[in-house]
């Protein structure tokens, strides 16, 4: 599999925090030799030192403010330039950010009132300028990574991506893009069934289109439907499309015993990884290439989960 390129908070490899720690994430530990990774510390890059005093994000009459209040600083301007700078030349198929940062949080950053109230939580400074830049990446905080369905659809779309720019950076032939889409066809299903559809009718009517505006108009309605929030119905979907390819090959009983396994997994009761198997297994027995080359069933190295 192509290494996806992640942009890291470097506080989780390194003890660069405002109180000179370092964060324990096991999760992102065990993602460093699957992927290239680059890391950043936007308070240290704009001057800050080691340890530092907690700098917030403050709500005032003329706009949201980086502030360090035990100094009085204003960091804002600093910060701004730095992230736009910082941004422009970067090339990332998805980053992972510390939660609850004022510069680095992607949900989480607090935002305070002059009277140090609390108001809402959202982006911090540096975040917010890497969600502008990249729209359909996951850009994601390492604490809502705990959570299996969002690690899950993080990694599918790291992996999809990267995937994506090393197959069409260049293309030289139309079937060149039929070829990586044909690959694709279930996980987009999965995603989002309505763009996948699109792009079969785009591409069926696109082979004498210049060559190039068919390779960016896929890239935008790949990344347009990856950037969507499926459900576990949309598993079920995709399962029973994959499974229609063996339903009428294998015994009845066969079929009952993988029913009952689609019901547990329904039912929570069981993990997708076991139904895939199965799949796998099917299309092992009877040769089917078309579904052993989909992605959907092994989109990102399996040891991640």
């Amino acid at each position: 599999m192509v290494k996806p390129k992640i942009l890291l908070s470097e506080c989780f490899l390194e003890a660069c925090r405002y109180n000179g720690a370092k964060i324990q994430d096991d999760f992102v530990l065990k993602l460093l030799k699957y992927v290239d990774y680059k890391t950043v510390c936007p308070e240290v890059s704009v001057g800050l030192g080691i340890p530092r005093d907690p700098i917030v994000i403050q709500q005032t009459k003329n706009g949201l403010k980086l502030i360090q209040p035990n100094t009085g600083f204003d960091l804002t301007d600093k910060m701004n330039h730095f992230a736009k700078d910082f941004v422009r030349h970067l090339d990332i198929d998805g980053a992972i950010l510390k939660s609850k940062s004022p510069s680095c949080g992607v949900y989480t950053a607090k935002y305070f009132l002059e009277n140090n109230n609390i108001i809402k939580r959202g982006p911090g400074f540096f975040a917010k300028e890497i969600i502008e830049k990249f729209e359909y990446l996951p850009i994601e905080e390492e604490k809502r990574l705990l959570d299996e369905g969002l690690r899950y659809n993080f990694l599918v779309r790291i992996f999809s991506i990267a995937d994506l720019k090393a197959n069409l950076k260049q293309v030289s032939y139309y079937k060149d893009v039929i070829e990586f889409h044909t690959k694709y066809k279930f996980l987009l299903m999965y995603y989002n069934q309505s763009i996948m559809r699109n792009i079969g009718r785009f591409l069926a009517n696109s082979s004498k289109l210049d060559l190039n505006i068919v390779r960016e108009s896929y890239i935008y309605m790949f990344l347009k439907a990856l950037s969507s929030k499926p459900k576990r119905v949309n598993h079920i979907n995709v399962i029973q499309h994959m499974f229609g390819y063996f339903s009428k090959k294998i015994t009845p009983r066969e079929k009952r015993h993988f029913m009952e396994v689609l019901r547990l997994f329904k039912e929570y009761k069981l993990n997708l990884y076991t139904i895939l198997e199965f799949l796998k297994s099917f299309a092992l027995r009877f040769e089917e290439q078309y579904i052993l080359t989909q992605s959907y069933l092994e989109p990102f190295p399996r040891d991640l989960i």
